[in-house]
């Protein structure tokens, strides 16, 4: 929306300084208009506003393509697909409408392909995103680090946060469902489609713990095709 409402002020500025040029105004009135409307700095600004609307409109499409291939995953069967492609549909999907700056690290070996349901392992690391989120609500500089590598016959994919972190009483039940922590560190709250039967059904068991250096990290695997 910021980008829309940027370019619609934009536009204004330019309508006024074209419409003074078409009204015939003096050089010295046009020079004084453009000062006054910053035109310099707005033709500097046109050219990396266009690419960044058209990189943005990519984006979407590209987002929208895959959900609509990952709306077709309903059942339980299993297919080959590259975990890159999901976990960066995924991470986009999940943190656009939080709108809280944050620092986003992706790590992701090349050439990952996994044996899985693709709409729920999708599921899964939107929830934990999601997660991640919500325990970094409190945190003046928000870092979220997603990777995924190879670990020996499996692809490893670990969601990390710098938030409050996990409270040992609540460590060893961090999977109940609807189970939420006092404070201002939220732990899943596993709703439609269980994000954990879901990450089971797939083959890999959902892990929770605390990082030494602070905040929260959830981590499954899938079977590597190869």
């Amino acid at each position: 929306m910021a980008i829309f409402i940027h370019l619609n002020a934009t536009g204004q500025r330019l309508v006024e300084y074209i419409g003074a040029v078409h009204n015939k105004a003096t050089n010295e009135e046009l020079t004084e208009l453009r000062k006054k409307l910053k035109i310099e700095a707005l033709l500097a600004d046109i050219g990396p506003l266009i690419d960044g609307t058209l990189e943005g409109a990519v984006r979407v499409a590209d987002i929208v393509k895959n959900l609509r291939r990952l709306s077709f995953s309903q059942t339980n069967e299993k297919q080959q697909f590259h975990i890159d492609r999901v976990l960066e549909t995924a991470v986009r999907w999940a943190v656009r409408p939080k709108q809280i700056k944050t620092e986003i690290k992706i790590d992701i070996e090349p050439d990952l392909i996994v044996l899985g349901n693709e709409g729920q392992v999708h599921q899964v690391i939107v929830n934990l995103v999601d997660n991640a989120m919500g325990a970094m609500r409190e945190v003046a500089m928000p870092e979220l680090s997603v990777r995924a590598f190879r670990d020996g016959n499996e692809i490893k994919i670990e969601i990390s946060d710098n938030g409050a972190g996990i409270s040992d009483e609540i460590l060893d039940r961090i999977f109940e469902p609807f189970l939420q922590q006092n404070g201002s560190a939220k732990v899943p709250v596993w709703g439609s489609g269980s994000a954990m039967a879901s990450s089971g059904s797939n083959g890999g068991e959902l892990r929770a713990e605390n990082r030494a250096e602070g905040g929260a990290r959830f981590s499954f695997a899938l079977p590597s095709v190869r």
